[in-house]
């Protein structure tokens, strides 16, 4: 009978440090966690277009000097 008590007592124990141990890793906190969570889900947006526009200047490839502006 006591054998079939400390059984069941390590049944309930590896219960509950399972459930500790999986509600640990998958809660986040408050406000914070649930703001990382949606800001991952959320694609990123540039809203200026001119960011990725190639430089092409007709004078710095007909250049034949070299010269480095020191106001650039």
């Amino acid at each position: 009978m006591k054998k079939n008590i400390w059984i069941v007592i390590a049944v309930i124990i590896a219960v509950a440090v399972a459930a500790y141990l999986y509600f640990k890793t998958t809660e986040k906190k408050g406000a914070v966690g649930t703001a990382e969570e949606v800001s991952e889900a959320v694609p990123k947006i540039t809203t200026n277009p001119g960011a990725e526009v190639p430089e092409i200047n007709p004078i710095d490839r007909a250049n034949p000097f070299k010269y480095q502006n020191p106001l650039r």
